[in-house]
């Protein structure tokens, strides 16, 4: 069973800084981000950020299981990371669905610098020696010389733009990775460092992106049934 490395602990100070909200495409809009699910045992207690790491036996049966869900939706398109691991599901889905595929390097992963691969142990404590810097702006930290999660959005923003724009009263799908829907989320409603690393998407689970014309939101996080999230 997955083992994520917990998320750190940022005081909820409405002083500190955060990037500014995303603005509206201007039409409506429904993006569903979907994380990939279960890693391999072998990753289990790394922090494999970037890396192209295989999913669990567990991994594949609940990705199809997921993207069985998704094939009882009317979706417009796919896009996905091209990391095996969320690949699988944004073929899966786009089978499912018979929705046109993107695979897009956007939207793989976190680069975790020099710090990717090392024990969850290590990883974490070299996160907590650098606190000070982690804490003061999280959103442009990257102590490891790997992305910030500002970078991750300014990589990953385009093309969520681009499913908006396909979507023309259908639901779309974004298939990905932890961190990445994570910065994706902060950036579209301005999230404080609080809010962002409170946010929780669990292995193969969803959350709805929503642009009603005006502003985003996230209505729905952390499901594994899109069924009962509909379109109205």
């Amino acid at each position: 069973m997955r083992r994520p490395i917990p998320a750190p602990e940022i005081p909820d100070d409405p002083r500190a800084p955060r990037p500014p909200a995303a603005p509206s495409t201007g039409t409506p809009a429904r993006i569903w981000l979907v994380r990939h699910a279960e890693v391999h045992d072998d990753w289990q207690d790394r922090a494999y950020g970037g890396l192209d790491v295989p999913l669990s036996e567990d991994g594949v049966a609940q990705t199809i299981e997921l993207a069985a869900r998704f094939g009882e939706l009317p979706i417009a398109s796919v896009a996905s990371s091209h990391l095996m691991r969320a690949l699988l599901m944004g073929r899966t889905i786009a089978e499912n669905t018979r929705a046109p595929l993107a695979i897009e390097p956007r939207l793989r992963e976190v680069s975790r610098g020099e710090w990717q691969g090392l024990p969850t142990a290590e990883f974490r404590a070299r996160w907590a020696a650098d606190a000070e810097n982690f804490l003061a702006d999280p959103w442009i930290w990257k102590g490891h010389g790997g992305e910030s999660s500002a970078d991750m959005f300014e990589r990953a923003w385009p093309v969520v733009r681009t499913l908006a724009a396909h979507a023309r009263g259908r639901d779309v799908v974004l298939t990905s990775h932890f961190n990445l829907i994570r910065s994706i989320v902060t950036g579209a409603l301005g999230l404080s460092g609080h809010a962002s690393f409170a946010f929780r998407i669990d292995t193969a689970h969803a959350c709805l992106l929503v642009d009603d014309g005006r502003s985003w939101s996230v209505p729905v996080q952390n499901v594994t049934d899109p069924r009962q999230f509909r379109a109205t």
